[in-house]
């Protein structure tokens, strides 16, 4: 059974253990990028454990009270919501559990009567599990950006 627990339930260092497990193969493709984002995701992991109003964003995604993935939103666009991280352990992965972190997300937005929930992911093989995952889930392509490594795809999907 899976259970969504705040950030409160753990410690720091949980959040960048998930990236690190998950983003593992990203490092095939970029091992230069792996020490700068390391240090990004340990900031990252900072403020979400000592401010409140973005710990609050974040959620564990928990199987047998472990946690196999996390995800966060971004509600400041009001009414436009944002998908922040989506992120689930290899191990777990392509068996519907972002599917499912993905519809919280969207239950949260619907809840506060937001219009429209955005998320960008990059355009680049690695990426495109996620890709395929928001497509299942609704949303459509809005935009190609422009990345330093890669493109980026920004996908909406209304409300």
């Amino acid at each position: 059974m899976v259970i969504y627990k705040p950030i409160s339930f753990f410690e720091k260092g949980t959040i960048q253990k998930i990236l690190k497990a998950s983003y593992q193969d990203f490092f095939i493709y970029f091992p230069g990028e792996k020490k700068k984002l390391y240090y990004q995701w340990e900031r990252e992991e900072e403020e979400a454990f000592s401010n409140p109003i973005i710990g609050n964003h974040v959620l564990f995604t928990c199987i047998k009270g472990s946690p196999i993935g996390y995800f966060s939103w971004d509600d400041r666009n009001f009414p436009i919501g944002q998908v922040g991280q989506n992120c689930i352990i290899p191990q777990y992965q392509n068996q519907g559990y972002g599917r499912k972190q993905i519809a919280v997300i969207e239950e949260k937005f619907k809840e506060f009567n937001f219009k429209e929930v955005t998320v960008v992911t990059g355009d680049h093989e690695f990426f495109a599990p996620a890709q395929k995952m928001y497509l299942a889930c609704g949303f459509q392509k809005k935009r190609t950006i422009n990345g330093t490594l890669f493109e980026n795809v920004e996908f909406f999907k209304y409300l």
